[in-house]
């Protein structure tokens, strides 16, 4: 393996090939050691391991270029260690997933959902990416902030815009550093935002309010900048990783009427349906972590300082945990929980966000479009979004079947 496979982690078209050789690492070169200096690991147990083990294996760095440093307020949460780490994250998780938070949204995402797509069929042709995917995410984070719902596609335009700059890996964009200085509108639109919520101008129960509140009920004062910080990461992180698992599984029904069919002829298969597609199209591929001491994954020795890539793509094809691993199965019986939302101190905090999302449009997707009535326009060529570490197409232009 190590004679025929070059991987960096920083190289979008490399990275986005993990799940399909996924096999090979997780049997030949579980734990493998790259030319860059980054080990990968790709077995379900060693990357369980990896992902629960924060002490041995921390978040310092993140997916940035070893020796990155950036300011906490350019950081996602996913990148931070204690003492950082525990109170942010009980910003975020008041934010996206406080008391009714979620299921106070189920009835809007259905709504939109049936609005978005009903254009695009009436048309007979459009972008489900473009037009419904990104375009409904935004509009739930909108709803989440209280802000006017004609600000969701705007946020989604600047969203596209910020992911597919290098600040993701790089924090430069537009040859600056830092959201704040190569973003100033988006982050312009959020200070304004947390500033009036924080001066008590407006009251309203929002994910800013609710971020604002639990900092008070722990007793501190929330730092404007890091409230912008959570805010981003719900903006950026929960409208990305749901537009991108969104448009893999619409392309895997378009290619596949009789996967479409199956799901539409029992819609309580819509839940299993969203997990079988989150364990074969992560959003985000992997994960890297820094070795904080000496350690050793499957009878590796690894030193401290050594950056490690869980490969989350890998690990949940890997055939010793989940049978005929690479095929989208409904008939799957309590299979092993898949690693798409990460797992431990750092699991997800908007899963349940993105699960109800992804199960509101796949359920409209499935009620309101015929299996077989839909075909990627002529010329189609399937393109992933360009950040290294994210996976799900740039756009999914369809047309009806004549």
């Amino acid at each position: 393996m190590a004679d025929t496979l070059t991987f960096d982690p920083f190289d979008a078209e490399q990275t986005h090939a993990i799940a399909a050789i996924a096999r090979r690492l997780v049997e030949e070169a579980p734990v493998l050691r790259l030319d860059s200096g980054f080990v990968m690991v790709s077995r379900y147990e060693d990357v369980k391991r990896i992902l629960l083990n924060n002490i041995v294996f921390a978040n310092a760095g993140g997916f940035r270029p070893t020796g990155l440093r950036v300011p906490i307020e350019d950081c996602t949460i996913g990148e931070l260690d204690p003492p950082e780490h525990g109170p942010i994250r009980r910003l975020a998780m008041g934010a996206a997933a406080g008391p009714g938070a979620v299921e106070s949204m189920r009835g809007f995402a259905r709504e939109s959902s049936r609005e978005l797509l009903d254009a695009i069929l009436a048309r007979g042709r459009g972008d489900l990416v473009g037009e419904f995917s990104i375009l409904l995410t935004n509009r739930v984070i909108a709803k989440l902030l209280g802000v006017p719902l004609v600000k969701g596609d705007w946020l989604a335009e600047q969203a596209e815009i910020i992911l597919t700059s290098d600040i993701p890996v790089t924090n430069t964009a537009n040859g600056k550093f830092g959201y704040k200085a190569a973003f100033p509108e988006f982050t312009n639109f959020i200070d304004d935002l947390v500033r009036r919520r924080m001066s008590g101008d407006e009251e309203k129960n929002d994910a800013v309010a609710r971020i604002i509140a639990t900092a008070k009920e722990a007793g501190e004062a929330p730092r404007e900048t890091i409230v912008r910080m959570v805010l981003i990461q719900l903006l950026l992180g929960g409208s990305a990783t749901t537009r991108d698992f969104l448009g893999s599984i619409f392309h895997e029904l378009i290619l596949k009427p009789e996967l479409h069919r199956a799901i539409r002829d029992d819609r309580s298969l819509v839940p299993a349906a969203v997990e079988e597609g989150l364990r074969l199209w992560p959003p985000v591929l992997f994960v890297i972590r820094t070795c904080a001491q000496d350690a050793e994954i499957g009878g590796v020795p690894l030193a401290k300082g050594q950056r490690v890539i869980a490969a989350i793509a890998a690990a949940n094809r890997d055939p010793s945990v989940y049978s005929d691993p690479d095929s989208f199965r409904l008939d799957r019986k309590d299979p092993p929980t898949h690693f798409s939302f990460g797992l431990g101190s750092h699991f997800c905090v908007g899963n349940q966000l993105a699960r109800m999302e992804s199960q509101e449009a796949l359920d409209v997707f499935v009620e309101r479009v015929e299996p077989g009535s839909l075909r990627t326009v002529p010329g189609f060529a399937l393109r992933y979004m360009p950040t290294p570490f994210l996976f799900g197409p740039v756009d999914l232009p369809v047309e009806r079947v004549a």
